[in-house]
């Protein structure tokens, strides 16, 4: 494989992370050849087959942007896939074998940097031609040549390089009022792709009135069930403009449910076009959002009962948590309460947010969030910055959720309990003009 990477890099040297099975073969740095060394891995994230490469600048005239070319290659390491396996910090989704191809910054398939920054991509893929291929951004050519189907990619700005692909993806588009959708498939039913079709555009439709146009590669919003067996659960992953959820989980949740629907959970990764800037750390700023948006998607689109519910349980599951859990402001993504802290405990504390302000300012506030930061690496320290002067004399609400270790703190029940004596709060601002929905 070969790759060309602009750099910005001020210090003596770089690091990046890479697949620990493929071998460099070539290195340039401003077109010289630059001196290399492995490395452990230095991430936040659960990379279970990468090591670290740090690289030596050459001598030259001191440069911020610096070129690399790199060539390597090697056979990926072949790990159980999520939920095939107890052992979660040493599994992958990530694999190419003769029925599919699925590759993420999970695997360090690419020289990868600082996950979350953005990406400039451009790519030419070639796969045998009975084959589709669905990748970040823009297909800009796509023709079969001595039996390769080829395709050249362009996302001017992403945040990872996906590539996806299998021989026998069927497509169902979604076109219209705004809305340009694809849906790729190999064995789920018809009838449950055209639901999740009028679904995915009704949560576009929602989250776009609320928070305003936002940035898709390409232009297409695409949803991918990849032919794995079992892989990360719910909906998947998400990364802007493209959903990955596994088709393996999918089918066995419909083959004990005929009725199963993956509506909160696409929703909460469709959530993820817009709530893609928080990094490191702050990772927890996308999760916490695009679950409460997710929960608002219900509660605008299906019913204010099972938003309550839902609201509910994400509650009971935080109160629920260990004494010692993490704070929000330190919580890291792969802790053994991450999760709970991360989704529930965040999304807990932003229903917070919505009631101490009321709907209308809430939501101008979500979107002016959103609209100030998108794009740009955010962490806890911005959160904490731009929410508290908009809580006014109630800003200290801020950092006793930020900061508060174990479960909701101690005036968080007084809310809910007030929340749930008013059942008419959130209907009443709707009809009022209070919401944007």
């Amino acid at each position: 494989m070969r790759l060309c990477l602009l750099i910005v890099s001020a210090a003596s040297n770089f690091k990046f992370n890479l697949h620990e099975t493929f071998a460099i073969q070539k290195l340039l740095v401003n077109g010289k050849q630059a001196t290399f060394a492995y490395a452990p891995v230095e991430t936040e994230l659960p990379l279970a087959a990468s090591r670290g490469v740090i690289v030596k600048i050459p001598p030259g005239p001191s440069q911020s942007r610096v070129r690399m070319d790199i060539e390597y290659g090697g056979r990926m390491k072949v790990l159980p896939e999520f939920n095939a396996s107890p052992d979660w910090r040493h599994s992958l989704d990530d694999q190419i074998n003769s029925g599919m191809v699925e590759l993420a910054g999970y695997s360090s398939w690419y020289p990868q940097f600082v996950f979350g920054e953005p990406l400039q991509v451009e790519m030419a893929l070639s796969l045998p031609q009975n084959w589709t291929s669905i990748c970040s951004g823009k297909k800009l050519e796509d023709h079969v040549r001595k039996g390769r189907a080829l395709t050249r990619w362009s996302s001017p700005k992403d945040m990872d390089i996906v590539i996806l692909a299998a021989p026998n993806y069927q497509k169902k588009s979604v076109r219209g009022s705004g809305i340009d959708l694809e849906i790729y498939y190999t064995q789920s039913p018809e009838q449950f792709i055209g639901q999740e079709g009028v679904q995915i555009a009704s949560v576009l439709k929602l989250y776009t009135a609320s928070l305003g146009e936002t940035n898709i590669p390409g232009g297409i919003i695409k949803h991918v069930y990849s032919p794995k067996r079992k892989g990360q659960g719910k909906a998947g992953f998400a990364r802007p403009g493209l959903i990955v959820t596994s088709e393996g989980l999918t089918l066995e949740d419909l083959a004990r449910d005929p009725k199963f629907s993956l509506f909160q959970g696409i929703a909460h990764e469709i959530a993820h076009c817009w709530w893609n800037f928080g990094t490191g750390q702050g990772d927890w700023i996308n999760e916490a959002f695009a679950e409460y948006f997710s929960a608002i998607a219900v509660q605008e689109l299906s019913s204010e009962e099972e938003f309550r519910t839902i609201m509910a349980d994400y509650r009971k599951q935080a109160g629920e948590l260990p004494s010692v859990a993490p704070s929000l402001s330190t919580v890291r993504p792969m802790e053994q309460t991450s999760f709970v802290v991360r989704y529930c405990k965040g999304a807990v504390m932003i229903d917070t947010l919505r009631q101490t302000m009321g709907d209308e300012k809430f939501f101008l506030a979500s979107r002016e969030f959103f609209q100030t930061y998108t794009g740009k690496p955010t962490r806890t320290a911005e959160f904490r910055s731009f929410w508290k002067p908009r809580l006014g004399g109630q800003k200290d609400l801020i950092d006793v959720w930020l900061d508060s270790r174990g479960g909701l703190p101690g005036a968080a029940e007084d809310g809910w309990k007030l929340e749930i004596a008013n059942k008419g709060t959130y209907r009443a601002a709707i009809a009022q003009g209070g919401s944007p929905f």
